[in-house]
């Protein structure tokens, strides 16, 4: 009777430890995996900022140039020649 006492109880501990070993590798897999998804978001942040300032710039010149299309003649080339003058200023 002792032995198998001594038997089941060596099998429960057995299945006990077994189970702690696959909680603790489920564990680490959603930590890597959490991991992952924060590393992605991060770089989707990045990404959308980066966009974000891209479209910006792109605004600010399609309004430059809706107004030198939509202004008379006589502005366009004050803007042209102003423009000019401060190409050759720097070169």
């Amino acid at each position: 009777m002792e032995y198998l006492a001594g038997a089941i109880l060596s099998v429960v501990v057995a299945t006990l430890v077994f189970i702690y070993l696959i909680v603790r590798m489920a564990m680490k897999h959603e930590e890597r995996k959490l991991s992952v998804r924060s590393g992605a978001d991060q770089r989707t942040d990045q990404v959308l900022a980066e966009t974000q300032a891209e479209v910006a710039k792109l605004r600010e010149r399609v309004q430059v140039l809706e107004r030198l299309a939509t202004d008379d003649d006589s502005r366009l080339a004050r803007e042209i020649n102003r423009l000019g003058d401060n190409a050759s200023i720097r070169g």
